[in-house]
């Protein structure tokens, strides 16, 4: 009986160092993805950055070229006075700082 015990305690050990060693590399690999999924939003959030940068040149060619729509133009006028106004913000705080 007691051999018996003993093996089943040893073999019991051993599924438990197995689910241990099971757990450590979950958890490496949970951290990897964890890493790659930062990075993955990182460059998406670049992307998205660039993509504006680049609609807002297409904005600007097609105003210089005469190739705008009514719509077109008035939004990249309202975005013209967006940015006149923030301007004019940003100046009204320095001279009073």
């Amino acid at each position: 009986m007691p051999q018996d015990a003993t093996a089943y305690f040893q073999q019991l050990s051993g599924k438990l160092q197995q689910l241990g060693r099971m757990q450590e590399q979950l958890l490496k690999d949970n951290e990897k993805l964890r890493q790659e999924a930062a990075a993955l939003r990182e460059a998406a959030k670049a992307s998205q950055e660039e993509i504006a940068g680049l609609k807002e040149q297409v904005a600007i060619l097609q105003t210089a070229t005469g190739h705008l729509d009514e719509a077109s133009r008035k939004d990249f006028e309202k975005r013209i006075n967006q940015y006149l106004r923030d301007i004019d913000k940003v100046i009204a705080h320095l001279n009073t700082a």
